[in-house]
């Protein structure tokens, strides 16, 4: 389990404003309670509690924090901030690794959707209807309760819908059913000129498209509609560990990546889990042990024996807690907190000078870094036979449909965060990006959900949203033209 460092660090607030504002923070206070929207007040355990950051090593303070219960109260606070020319944030979780939901640096009006977390299954259609500050482990387990149904998303409980679902929502179930946002079918949203609209396939379509890989920065979601389907009750849940030297993990990389972009079926859902002292290949089968024994032979047979093995087959619900590391279920007063820095990486497939380059900087880089608790994870994302290749590249502002591997980066301190800890994981990132930036494998993305707060503005776009940042750019100019709702990395106006 990841270890939970609890301490708060403040900054004073300072009005992070649009060009012309002259607002403070007891203009926007008074302008909330004019509109009778309930809000924390600054220098109360409230406040203090509502803008504890996930990342500690990045905390902001909002010039005010609204807490609204309703629509109506939204809309209010919206309009609050277009008067006083402040940009607003929604939080759904907290959970963003640049703390993207208390603005990304200091001064924003932040809206906690903490509140708004109903989970509601019509069991004749289906479809879901959730609030945006639902935790996953708790949505989960709703919809399960209210009739044995589900929804591919990721596996840390609480992990907030809102931010999720908006900009990907990976998961031990994507490669079967596709990102959370591939089950998105409609969305209630407050746009900038405080209208509540629903985006859909169907009903502003061009605002659907965007929200679905950049929604935060377009509005306000208040609802979300998601095709269900029937939980899976024959799950195998297996993990093999591996004491490997450097060409065996070279090696047992390129068997995974080989089976990922040839005939790993849809059933199975894989990953590497990599740290200093060992390699774990891990994931979910939906289907019987013996089904699943049969897809990993061929696998298997290059890897070569594992450490130990564990195969085991489980109910959904059992499933999920497995890789949730701790209670499915999630308190409103969610309070987990690390101090950490990471990065992201989405790629087709590694040619072999680059394997040779990540891998000799396993060895000799990333395992001598003992000081500290890091990961790295390396999922089989795509494919031939993916769910989420399947989807047009074009079909969502998504941008990655065609990477066949995912990497999660991930270097936590227990301490303050060394000021050449960044150079570490940027190293490591570099030894692929850098080896292959002038061949056919370029260009690369990176995964917005794993936040890098060290990217520019324009890097962040280019990574996170590659070829589609143009048409994003277009979309922010209809619906949000003064960029109410931004953070540093968020999609600007033409």
């Amino acid at each position: 389990m990841r270890g939970q460092i609890f301490i708060c660090v403040l900054l004073a607030a300072t009005t992070y404003a649009l060009p012309g504002s002259k607002a403070t923070r007891s203009d926007i206070t008074d302008c909330l309670s004019t509109a009778a929207v309930p809000q924390y007040l600054s220098g109360t355990s409230n406040f203090t509690q509502s803008i504890k950051p996930f990342n500690l090593r990045l905390p902001f303070t909002p010039v005010a924090v609204a807490v609204p219960t309703t629509v109506a109260q939204v809309q209010a606070s919206v309009a609050c901030g277009v008067k006083l020319k402040i940009i607003v944030t929604p939080k759904s979780g907290g959970h963003s690794y640049a703390s993207h939901g208390l603005g990304g640096e200091d001064g924003h009006l932040m809206i906690d959707l903490k509140y708004w977390n109903t989970v509601s299954l019509d069991t004749a259609s289906g479809i879901a209807t959730i609030g945006p500050g639902s935790r996953l482990g708790n949505v989960a387990q709703a919809l399960y309760s209210q009739g044995k149904r589900a929804f591919s998303h990721g596996t840390c409980p609480g992990v907030g819908l809102g931010g999720h679902v908006l900009h990907g929502g990976y998961g031990y179930s994507s490669r079967t059913h596709g990102l959370a946002l591939d089950n998105l079918i409609s969305a209630d949203v407050v746009i900038a000129n405080g209208s509540l609209v629903t985006a859909s396939k169907t009903k502003n379509s061009d605002l659907f498209w965007a929200l679905r890989g950049a929604g935060s920065s377009y509005g306000i979601v208040t609802s979300f509609k998601f095709q269900t389907y029937a939980a899976p009750e024959n799950n195998t849940v297996f993990s093999y560990a591996f004491n490997w030297n450097e060409t065996q993990i070279r090696n047992g990389f390129a068997t995974l990546q080989d089976y990922a972009n040839t005939t790993q079926p849809l059933e199975m859902n894989m990953r590497m889990l990599i740290n200093s002292y060992s390699v774990t290949v891990m994931g979910v089968y939906y289907g019987s042990q013996a089904d699943f024994k049969v897809a990993v032979a061929p696998v298997l047979a290059k890897l070569g024996k594992p450490s130990s093995t564990s195969i085991t087959t489980k109910g959904w619900i059992d499933t999920l807690s497995v890789y949730a590391y701790d209670s499915l279920t999630t308190p409103l007063e969610y309070d987990t907190h690390e101090t950490f820095f990471s990065k992201s990486l989405m790629t087709v497939a590694v040619n072999d000078a680059a394997m040779d380059a990540f891998w000799a900087y396993y060895t000799k880089t990333a395992k001598k870094v003992n000081d500290r608790s890091w990961f790295l994870i390396v999922d089989l994302h795509g494919g031939p036979n993916s769910a989420i290749t399947r989807v047009p590249a074009d079909d969502t502002s998504y941008a990655h449909r065609n990477a066949l591997l995912k990497y999660e980066f991930y270097d936590r301190s227990y301490n303050a965060y060394p000021a050449n800890g960044f150079s570490f994981l940027n190293g490591w990132v570099a030894a692929i990006t850098e080896t292959m930036k002038n061949t056919k494998y370029a260009p690369f993305g990176m995964y917005i959900n794993y936040a890098d707060s060290t990217l520019s503005a324009n890097e962040a776009h280019t990574f996170y949203w590659l070829s589609h940042y143009d048409r994003l750019k277009t979309i922010k100019d209809v619906w949000d033209p003064r960029s109410i709702f931004s953070n540093p990395q968020a999609i600007s106006r033409q």
